[in-house]
């Protein structure tokens, strides 16, 4: 079977009914594709709509409660703390985001959490929404004992999760948006390479023995290899330092346990900062400062972000990969939906 093509509205249109086939409301389902599809325009296919099966199949399994909200479990001063309740992860996420502003806007500064929620997706979208908003931002994201691929420096078995980092600088246009994994590569950008049937790039993978590989299954296997810290077999000891705060803030702050086996989908954290009307200039005179260094080859000096916007500039179609199209449309007529209509509807 080829890969399908779809536009942004019915691909957005399909997650919708399949998610909400599978007990989530319109509305939440709505938060979910929106996030899908935005990652599969801005390039970054791990995060797109090669999740829905996850998701289904982690609602299946009861990690999801597709149905249900946050709950607010702590409010005071500049801090906000969030319990999912297993709310989708990018639910848990939209909420964490509208209380933190709104603390921000009227102090200054807000620490919002929220931990227990599904896979949040891409955490560069939270941050260039608050960029969006003005609001400088830091944002750190771990995961659960299941999800420890990560080895330490010199070590050989997963202890941490990808544990990415993001980051908003708002502008006077676009903001500049940092969002990156503090392993080798994410996770899912490797079983994108494994569904493909390609190899992943040196220094990002070990097979069980600890021995460097390329191969993107040993991830998968019974006994299962790990992806190494960002910086490899050099440099990777500030990878997994920076894996570690992470850990320290999205997961310890919360209150939560790193090797707690029952722990389950994503903690997040995030730090806004509401900054004073000048600092979009300063930013500009940073950024044309930036942007005139000479250029050592034909591509443009690049600032954090610039390479998802180019991808979104006029994007409306998305590419589906075999693997990924059949996985959904197998959980769609596993409940009766009829991806023929979706594709052939006037959206």
């Amino acid at each position: 079977m080829d890969s399908k093509v779809l536009s942004d509205s019915k691909a957005r249109q399909l997650v919708i009914d399949v998610l909400v086939a599978y007990g989530a409301t319109n509305s939440e389902a709505g938060i979910v594709a929106d996030h899908l599809v935005d990652a599969d325009l801005s390039g970054v296919r791990s995060h797109g709509l090669m999740r829905v099966p996850q998701y289904v199949d982690e609602i299946r399994s009861g990690e999801i409660r597709p149905d249900v909200l946050p709950s607010m479990v702590r409010q005071g001063g500049n801090r906000v703390d969030l319990d999912g309740n297993r709310c989708f992860g990018q639910v848990g996420c939209t909420w964490a985001v509208r209380e933190g502003e709104s603390i921000a806007r009227q102090q200054g500064l807000a620490l919002a959490t929220v931990r227990n929620t599904g896979h949040v997706g891409r955490i560069g979208a939270y941050a260039e929404s608050l960029g969006r908003a003005g609001m400088l931002s830091l944002i750190f994201c771990s995961g659960p004992r299941s999800g420890h691929r990560v080895a330490p420096f010199n070590g050989r078995e997963g202890r941490l999760a990808t544990n990415p980092i993001a980051f908003s600088i708002p502008t006077k246009s676009d903001p500049i948006v940092g969002d990156f994994s503090t392993a080798s590569s994410p996770e899912g950008r490797i079983r994108n390479l494994r569904d493909l049937g390609l190899e992943a790039p040196p220094e990002t993978l070990l097979d069980a023995s600890g021995q460097p590989t390329t191969d993107p299954n040993v991830l998968y296997q019974s006994v299962p290899g790990t992806i190494m810290p960002l910086g490899g077999f050099r440099l990777g000891h500030r990878g997994f330092a920076l894996g570690l705060l992470v850990e320290a803030l999205a997961t310890l702050l919360p209150g939560d346990e790193t090797n707690d086996e029952s722990r389950i989908g994503n903690n997040v954290t995030f730090i806004i900062v509401s900054v004073d009307s000048s600092f979009t200039s300063r930013v500009e005179s940073m950024t044309n400062y930036i942007l005139t260094s000479p250029r050592r080859g034909e591509d443009l000096v690049a600032l954090p972000g610039m390479v998802e916007q180019q991808h979104r500039a006029g994007a409306h179609m998305i590419e589906i990969n075999t693997s990924t199209w059949t996985a959904i449309k197998n959980r769609a007529e596993v409940r009766g939906i009829s991806i023929e209509d979706i594709l052939s509807s006037n959206l």
